[in-house]
C-alpha cells in the first residue's frame, strides 16, 4: 500500500519504531542512508561517477546525509561535503559527520556572507547535487542565505537529488516557494504530504521511497493514513461473465439548462463508457428536442413543470426515481427555483450513491437548508478549488495555505464526503484519505468534472463503494489524460476525447 503521511504522523511513526520497537534512531539512519546510495548507485551510474556534492546542516536530514557520504565513499564514488546552515547537531549527526571526516572525506563550509559558493563552479566535473539541509520537520520561511544558494545550483546541468524532502517545503502543506527543486526526490520510508501539493509537487521531481527499517505494520497502527493511488492498487467495478445490463447498475444524471446542454451529455457518455448498464438522463421537458435530436444509448426523461411556475412535477418522477442505483447531480443543472427544488428532492430522498457537482454545489452554498443533507452517508461533494471556496467562503489564497487542514475542517463542520479536484486530487470523508496525483493539464478545461462526475456514478452503480468510486474515477481519468498525452500535445486533448479512450484496461482474470 502506497501510504502519504503528515510530518507529524512520521514522527510518531520514528518515535514508535525507536521507542516500542527497539530499532535505535542510529540504525534507522543508516538504513536511510545505505538506502539512498544503493539507489543512486544502481539507477543512475552516469551521475554517480562523476563529482558528487552533499549539501548539509546539523540536523537529522544532515545525518542521513553524512550516511549516505560514507556509502558512496565506499563505493569508490567522489564526494563532497558543503555545510550550508548551521545548527545543533544531534548525537546520531555528529557520530556520522567524524566518520566521514575519519574517511578523508573533503569538507568545505560555507562563510557567513556565501562569496565562496564558487566552490560549487570551480569543481570540475560536478554530476550530482544532493540536498540534505532540512527534513519534514521545516516550518516558516527558508532563510535567506539559503535560497541563495538553493537559487544558484537550480540552472546547473548536474542531477539535483533531495533526501526525504526539499529542503525549505512545508511537509504538511507542500508551500515552499524557495525550496530545493530537485530532479529526484528519494522520500524516506513512505511518500510525505508536503510532496503532492502546491509547490511540493513542482520541487520534488520524481520521487521515490527508499525502506528505513520501520515495520510494516506500524503504517497504521497508531492513525489511519492517507492512501496514494497509483497503477498498483488503483480498483475497477466487478464484472461478471454472464452478466446482464441489470447487474451493472441504473445511473441517473440530472441536469441540463439552456446553454449548458452539453455538460450532462458528456456525464451520461462518460457514465456507460465507464460501464454502467442503464443511464437515464433527466432534464427539464423542454429539453427533449436537443436530447432526443442527438440520439444515443442514454435513455432521457423530461421533469415538466407544474402548470406555469418554475416548480417541477416530481411526483411524475419519484417511482422511476426508487430504480436508481446511483445519482448524478449538477452538471448544466442551473441555480433556479427548478433546479433547487430538483436538488432538494435528491439530497432529501436518495438513498443511493450520491454524486453532487457543478452548479449542485453552487445551491448548495447559497442555500444553508440543504446543509442538512450532507452528513448523509451516500452524499458525495465533487467540488474543484472554486467551488470549494465558495462553499467554505474561504478565499483562494487562504486554501492553497494548508489544503487538508481547510478540507478536514469543512468535512467536521459539516460531515460531508468530499472529493476536492485539482492537480493532487484528495478525497476525506472524515475518517480516510485518498490521493491522487494522475493527469496534465489536458484536463483543465471546461467539461472535465462532468466527465469525473460520470464516471464517479457508474462506479457507484456497478457497487463500487463510494469513496473508492471517487478515487479510482479520478486516476483513471487522469491516467487516461496521461495516455493520450504520448500521443498529442496535451494542451489538446478534449473531455469527449477522454470518454472515448477511457483506461480501463483488462486485468489478467479477464
Amino acid at each position: 500500500m502506497a501510504y502519504v503521511f503528515t510530518p507529524s504522523q512520521m514522527k510518531t511513526l520514528d518515535d514508535n519504531t525507536i521507542n516500542c520497537f527497539g530499532i535505535p534512531a542510529n540504525v534507522l539512519m543508516e538504513n536511510a542512508g545505505r538506502g539512498c546510495a544503493d539507489y543512486l548507485v544502481s539507477n543512475y551510474p552516469e551521475q554517480t561517477n562523476g563529482i558528487i556534492i552533499i549539501l548539509h546542516g546539523d540536523g537529522n536530514n544532515s545525518g542521513d546525509g553524512f550516511v549516505l557520504a560514507r556509502w558512496l565513499h565506499n563505493y569508490k564514488k567522489s564526494v563532497f561535503l558543503l555545510k550550508v546552515h548551521n545548527g545543533t547537531m544531534t548525537a546520531e549527526s555528529k557520530h556520522n559527520f567524524e566518520l566521514c571526516k575519519a574517511l578523508k572525506i573533503p569538507t568545505y563550509d560555507l562563510n557567513k556572507n556565501n562569496d565562496n559558493l564558487d566552490i560549487i563552479e570551480n569543481l570540475p566535473g560536478v554530476t550530482m547535487i544532493i540536498d540534505a539541509v532540512f527534513g519534514t520537520g521545516f516550518k516558516g520561511k527558508l532563510p535567506a542565505a539559503l535560497k541563495t544558494i538553493f537559487e544558484s545550483v537550480k540552472d546547473t546541468p548536474a542531477l539535483k537529488v533531495a533526501i526525504d524532502i526539499p529542503s525549505g517545503l512545508n511537509g504538511a502543506t507542500g508551500e515552499g516557494n524557495d525550496a530545493f527543486e530537485a530532479d529526484l526526490t528519494l522520500t524516506l520510508h513512505s511518500y510525505k504530504m508536503g510532496l503532492f501539493l502546491q509547490d511540493g509537487k513542482y520541487k520534488s521531481g520524481k520521487v521515490v521511497t527508499i525502506p528505513i527499517g520501520i515495520p510494516e505494520h506500524y503504517n497504521d497502527a497508531f492513525f489511519t493514513p492517507a492512501v496514494l493511488i497509483d497503477k498498483e492498487n488503483f480498483k475497477l467495478p466487478e464484472r461478471y461473465y454472464y452478466a446482464n445490463k441489470n447487474d451493472y447498475g441504473r445511473v441517473f444524471a440530472i441536469g441540463g439548462y439552456m446553454g449548458y446542454l452539453g455538460a450532462i451529455s458528456m456525464t451520461v457518455k462518460a457514465a456507460l463508457r465507464a460501464g454502467a448498464g442503464l443511464v437515464y438522463l433527466v432534464s427539464r421537458e423542454e429539453n427533449a428536442y436537443f436530447y432526443n435530436a442527438n440520439p444515443s444509448e442514454y435513455l432521457f426523461v423530461g421533469i415538466p413543470k407544474i402548470g406555469k411556475t418554475l416548480i417541477p412535477n416530481l411526483k411524475l418522477f419519484s417511482d422511476l426515481f426508487k430504480k436508481a442505483d446511483s445519482v448524478i447531480i449538477g452538471p448544466g443543472l442551473g441555480v433556479d427555483t427548478y433546479a433547487n427544488y430538483m436538488l432538494e428532492f435528491v439530497l432529501r430522498t436518495s438513498t443511493v450513491p450520491t454524486v453532487v457537482d457543478a452548479d449542485a454545489l453552487r445551491l448548495i452554498a447559497k442555500d444553508l437548508s440543504l446543509h442538512q443533507y450532507l452528513k448523509k452517508p451516500n452524499i458525495l461533494l465533487t467540488p474543484h478549488w472554486g467551488e470549494f471556496c465558495t462553499l467554505t467562503g474561504k478565499d483562494l489564497d487562504q486554501l492553497v495555505k494548508d489544503i487538508p487542514a481547510a478540507l478536514e475542517n469543512y468535512i467536521k463542520k459539516t460531515g460531508a464526503k468530499v472529493l476536492l479536484k485539482s492537480n493532487t486530487t484528495i478525497f476525506s470523508d472524515g475518517k480516510r484519505m485518498f490521493i491522487n496525483i494522475s493527469g496534465n493539464d489536458g484536463l483543465a478545461t471546461g467539461g472535465s468534472g462532468d466527465v469525473l462526475a460520470g464516471i464517479i456514478g457508474s462506479f457507484c452503480g456497478q457497487k463500487m463503494e463510494l469513496g473508492e468510486a471517487a478515487i479510482n474515477a479520478s486516476y483513471i481519468m487522469g491516467k487516461t489524460a496521461e495516455e493520450l498525452a504520448q500521443k498529442r500535445y496535451f494542451p489538446s486533448i478534449l473531455p469527449s476525447d477522454i470518454i472515448d479512450n477511457l483506461f480501463m484496461p483488462l486485468t489478467e482474470e479477464s
